[in-house]
């Protein structure tokens, strides 16, 4: 998998640029000039495949790949990565819910990893049965092509297939990308809940709490 490097600065770049293609990291992303026209969408040329598997199942070597991914896509941002890592599974769940069942929604095109997410079915806040996702990310080489979409849609279908009529996911307040993505496709603010201390996030914004967000299914 390629490692994005930032153009300006020469750092692990979480961003490529709409324009000209060049990757840009969260520092560089904040100076660099917006207008209408980054809202430009590239295409994707290649073969698309979606392969669901449970989580604590992967192929380590496999698994390793996307997490590689989210530490590219992390924050605070990662000063290097090692590509030699194995994953090991761990021997919990997360949220707390370890009855039931993690899945991993994996995106190939060509055959090379491009995005991921977990998700679970789980009780949301108001006792629903509901798809919970997380950990999610998309290489900076396919941000813009539609690929959180695709992913997001395949969650809606499962969730059709199962009944299940919310998905939720929840945001750093500091998260503005991913804010953005979960407006567009349809996400709701659910509530929000304080963090336990303050830092400073992305873009130099003050972290204070996470952002719930919804999409409820008819």
């Amino acid at each position: 998998m390629e490692i994005p490097i930032c153009t300006r600065c020469g750092r692990i770049a979480q961003y490529r640029c709409a324009i000209d293609g060049e990757y840009l990291c969260y520092r560089c992303a904040r100076v660099a000039i917006i207008g209408a026209h980054h809202i430009s969408r590239p295409e994707i040329s290649g073969d698309i495949q979606i392969e669901i598997t449970d989580k604590m199942k992967q192929d380590p070597k496999k698994r390793s790949v996307f997490e590689t991914l989210w530490d590219i896509l992390g924050y605070p941002p990662a000063e290097s990565i090692d590509l030699s890592r194995e994953w090991i599974p761990p021997d919990f769940y997360p949220y707390k819910h370890k009855e039931y069942n993690v899945k991993t929604l994996c995106i190939y095109i060509d055959g090379e990893p491009a995005g991921f997410l977990d998700f679970l079915f789980t009780m949301d806040p108001e006792e629903n049965i509901s798809i919970q996702y997380w950990k999610m990310s998309v290489h900076p080489r396919y941000q813009g092509t539609g690929l959180f979409r695709l992913m997001i849609d395949k969650l809606k279908q499962i969730a059709y297939e199962n009944n299940v009529k919310r998905l939720i996911v929840s945001h750093e307040n500091d998260n503005i990308p991913a804010f953005i993505a979960e407006y567009m496709l349809g996400g709701k603010i659910l509530y929000t809940r304080d963090l336990a201390h303050e830092e400073v996030g992305r873009f130099g914004i003050p972290r204070r709490n996470d952002i719930i967000f919804a999409y409820e299914l008819k």
